[in-house]
């Protein structure tokens, strides 16, 4: 299914002369991702109406991919375990945030942890898209530091119990993402900028 979406996809835009041979991978990569967010998303959503979660795995999918889209992170390497982690974080997640009430404090703590971690760490890239660009590495630290800031600030704005620890989630969900002992347990190598660059 996913191999003749982006195949059929690839076509049509070869066709049209959307792109060239030389765009091939990135538009394939692109297409692949697309894919993968919708089916899981899909699929992550109608759990959470299930559940009774929606709000909250809606909240989480929408600002978590926000804050990763500057502060990027690991992937699993391979779709199955992507979807065994999609699932975990999405439908557990939220039932946790739903049923289980934390202490203010933790809650705080894990905002000023994530906000340093987020400062030292981010944009953490990967093999298949290290960030060579120094601008652009500097620009989405700063960028993931400010959103950061920003879900911190709504966070005490809305001032609901659910919405703090929300928030505490996606942050140290991201804090992890970007870590270089997750990057080492799983055996992904760090910073592939450097890599890249003396190749």
């Amino acid at each position: 299914m996913k191999s003749a979406f982006v195949n059929s996809s690839l076509n049509y835009l070869i066709k049209n002369n959307v792109c060239n041979s030389k765009q091939i991978n990135i538009f394939r990569y692109t297409l692949e991702s697309l894919y993968s967010f919708i089916s899981k998303t899909s699929i992550v959503l109608f759990l959470a109406l299930i559940f009774n979660t929606f709000f909250i795995t809606f909240g989480i999918i929408l600002l978590y991919s926000l804050l990763r889209g500057f502060a990027f992170g690991l992937h699993a390497s391979k779709n199955i375990y992507c979807w065994i982690i999609t699932l975990l974080v999405y439908s557990v997640g939220p039932l946790l945030i739903q049923f289980i009430h934390f202490p203010m404090f933790g809650i705080k703590v894990s905002y000023i942890l994530s906000s340093i971690f987020i400062i030292l760490w981010a944009p953490a890239d990967t093999p298949s898209r290290p960030l060579t660009s120094k601008k652009k590495r500097r620009t989405n630290k700063i960028i993931s530091f400010i959103l950061t800031l920003i879900l911190i600030a709504c966070a005490f704005i809305v001032n609901k119990e659910n919405f703090y620890e929300m928030i505490s989630f996606l942050l140290i969900l991201e804090s992890i993402c970007i870590c270089p002992i997750t990057y080492k347990i799983f055996k992904i190598p760090y910073n592939n900028y450097k890599y890249f660059k003396n190749n």
